[in-house]
């Protein structure tokens, strides 16, 4: 591959600043010259005049190593083919205030140019670079960062992306000495302080590193999230540098687990031995590792620092094994096994580990290819065991995420729902369900996931009687996990076959509800979720009639979660769908009613807002919670908590049932219009103000005595104030 010829030469510190200085000096007598003051304009031309005696003294300069900005002669030289000075105007000898203004305009407008021509040739390599860099190629990223820098030396981005590349390479003296020229582009460059405390990491140095991170933090304290993360990372390679020393000064005193892990490794580290050769010692370094006694820790760091993970491919009977399970001996099955055995007790919390393991050339890829190709349960068992652990760590779901192909790991896994032993179903289904809590592992899927995911928790959905109910709730939480992405929740809500799917499910775990109560738990999760936004799917009536038929009765259930999530679902559906309320307006009201006294504050608000919704059109509804409380104290205690939504919801349920001539006559000689009018007046909220404006009117229409005492409290003027307001 032909590489871009780098830039024959860096410039020296000295040579920038000599430069900058320069530009500095012209900008200053250009600024003096154009002043009204005499004595600066003096002082400028003679410091003009100095200035071009130096330039006319210099001796040429080779500039083949950088791309230097100069003085532009062209325009000396058009200067001194002018027409010779007028009689009485400054001799030959000298240059007229007017003549040298002209100059330096001239000179500047060209500098400009060329700068900005310079700058769109460098951007152009930098974008080559970029590409490079993405795909890994760190060697030719620093060739056209350099040819960029030959094109405009003071471009501070090619410095910091050079600096990134040669970070990637190990080469960190060059990275910091690219920080350092960025940073003399411009000293409060953030970039530059970044990497150049990564390069420092990279040295070991670090102290010095944490001191680049804090001047960092001083320059922008908006960038803390970021350079606290960067700290994070230096403390994680300082705590791995500790634990290395710390594990080899074991090993060189004689310790017996950490002579035994290095030998074990340089063992079966030995080509052309029999297969069982080779699964004796993976299971003997098994042993070593889940029963070491003294230091855990640096037993896992030995394996990982004397070639542990390396076994995979340094050993080529295990390595073709590895790379082909699909039809493989019994005694090259147990041997697999074993490595993976051994894998997963060399990662088990050990983030360090997680990532080294998943660095080792097409790890990712074998592990994915053996969940697709193996056809033993017991090798398939070990190998999702081994994902199963990775994801139990936000550092290994971050490893998975960056290394794997996501697709092709969560189509591997979701095949074990349906076949494979219930071990590797669980932790199939366990790994996901982890997975799914990482945001940037959701937004991989986004593109994929009507295609590659949801047909097969659907297939999974219709055969859950078929399904272990010790796997099944956290598949169902898995997909439930991922309905958090907005733009997933939505392809899901949309979607007629999952909601098909779904309530067959339901319908399966209603007739044993004993059996599937965690599965119910989940099933009303994964609801509440697809509900949250309206969807052409969840409006249509047999959807929606559908849904609230099945969820309604659960309000009764012992279980407190799953009463929690139905009033989250009727919350969502019954304002939307006055069929749905027809449905429950017998039994629904009186239980939601009974959630408003709950302790948990997420029930009320979702008991709340179901019962307004059945307030509004339906008289069962609104006789059931009258007879429960004929002065609403309830509702009125509700309308007095910090909470809009609360305020907002009960002032609606209030407007509807005073249009009942009975409460409002019960409710005179209460409090209910002050209460009612101080929200119309000082709310922030406008919905709870219109809310109690219109139920303060109905009240005063329904029963007229209340109109003294709203007229005692000024509220007519108050009330018209707010709803002119209002459409």
């Amino acid at each position: 591959t032909l590489r871009p010829k780098m830039a024959d030469k860096t410039p020296s510190k000295e040579e920038l600043d000599k430069f900058l200085q320069n530009v500095d000096d012209i900008e200053s007598i250009i600024r003096g010259m154009a002043s009204g003051d005499a004595e600066a304009q003096k002082k400028a031309c003679e410091a003009a005049d100095k200035k071009i005696g130096k330039i006319e003294r210099r001796a040429p300069v080779d500039n083949t190593g950088v791309n230097r900005t100069v003085v532009n002669q062209k325009a000396f030289d058009e200067l001194g083919r002018q027409q010779p000075p007028e009689p009485g105007t400054a001799g030959s000898g000298e240059m007229s205030q007017e003549n040298f203004m002209a100059f330096i305009e001239k000179d500047a407008a060209d500098r400009a140019e060329r700068k900005k021509e310079q700058k769109k040739e460098a951007t152009v390599l930098k974008d080559k670079g970029n590409e490079a860099f993405k795909a890994g190629d760190f060697q030719t990223a620093v060739d056209f960062y350099s040819q960029g820098l030959g094109k405009l030396k003071d471009f501070k981005e090619l410095y910091t992306n050079r600096a990134q590349a040669y970070i990637k390479l190990g080469q960190y003296d060059e990275a910091l000495s690219d920080c350092d020229w960025a940073m003399r582009c411009d000293e409060k460059y953030i970039k530059a302080y970044i990497h150049k405390g990564r390069a420092l990491v990279g040295k070991k140095e670090y102290d010095k590193a944490l001191e680049t991170y804090l001047e960092a933090l001083k320059i922008d304290p908006k960038q803390e999230k970021t350079v606290n993360a960067y700290i994070k990372d230096l403390k994680t390679a300082r705590s791995v540098e500790e634990e290395e020393e710390k594990a080899k000064e074991l090993f060189e005193k004689g310790d017996r687990e950490a002579e035994g892990v290095v030998e074990l490794i340089k063992r079966i580290n030995q080509p052309d031995k029999p297969v069982i050769f080779y699964t004796g010692g993976l299971k003997l370094l098994t042993m070593f590792l889940k029963d070491c006694k003294e230091d855990k820790r640096s037993a896992q760091t030995l394996f990982r620092t004397c070639g542990g993970f390396e076994l995979i491919s340094d050993v080529a009977v295990i390595s073709r094994c590895m790379r082909n399970p699909a039809s493989l001996t019994r005694e090259e099955i147990d041997m697999c096994e074993s490595l993976l055995k051994v894998y997963r007790e060399a990662v088990k919390t050990n983030e360090e580990n997680m990532r080294h393991a998943m660095s080792v050339p097409d790890m990712p890829d074998i592990l994915t290819n053996l969940l697709h190709t193996s056809k033993d349960a017991d090798l398939s068992d070990a190998c999702v065991a081994v994902l199963n652990e990775l994801s139990q760590n936000p550092h290994g779901r971050t490893v998975v995420v960056t290394k794997f192909d996501t697709t092709r790991l969560m189509q591997g896994l979701l095949k074990f729902m349906n076949m494979g032993s219930t071990l590797s179903a669980a932790n199939a289904i366990g790994t996901l369900n982890n997975l799914a809590i990482d945001k940037k592992f959701l937004m991989q899927f986004r593109e994929c996931f009507e295609e590659s995911v949801l047909p097969a928790f659907e297939n999974i959905m219709t055969r859950c009687s078929e399904i272990s109910v010790t796997v099944l709730p956290s598949c169902v939480s898995m997909v439930s996990n991922m309905a958090v992405d907005p733009v997933l929740r939505r392809c899901m809500s949309a979607r007629s076959e999952l909601w098909e799917a779904c309530l067959q499910a339901l319908d399966v775990c209603l007739s044993d509800q004993t059996k599937y109560e965690e599965v119910l738990e989940a099933m009303t999760g994964l609801i509440v979720n697809l509900t949250l936004k309206p969807s052409a799917v969840t409006q249509e009536p047999v959807v929606a009639v559908a849904t609230v038929s099945k969820t309604h009765c659960l309000l009764d259930s012992p279980n407190s979660t799953i009463v929690q999530r139905c009033a989250g679902i009727l919350s969502h559906i019954l304002p939307i769908s006055d069929d749905c309320v027809k449905i429950c307006q017998d039994s629904a009201p009186s239980r939601l009613f009974s959630l408003l006294k709950d302790p948990v504050v997420q029930t009320v608000k979702y008991a709340m807002k179901a019962l307004a919704a059945c307030s509004r059109c339906s008289e069962a509804a609104r006789r059931t919670i009258i007879q429960h409380d004929n002065r609403i104290e309830t509702l009125r205690s509700l309308l007095q908590m910090e909470d809009d939504t609360l305020q907002a919801n009960s002032s609606l349920c209030i407007g509807h049932l005073v249009n009942d001539k009975s409460l409002c006559a019960s409710l005179y000689g209460t409090d209910i219009v002050m209460e009612l009018l101080r929200h119309v007046a000082d709310h922030k909220n406008s919905v709870v103000q219109q809310n109690c404006a219109i139920a303060l009117a109905t009240l005063v229409q329904e029963d007229r005595r209340h109109i003294d005492r709203l007229r005692e409290l000024h509220g007519m003027g108050i009330i018209h104030d707010v709803m002119k307001h209002f459409k």
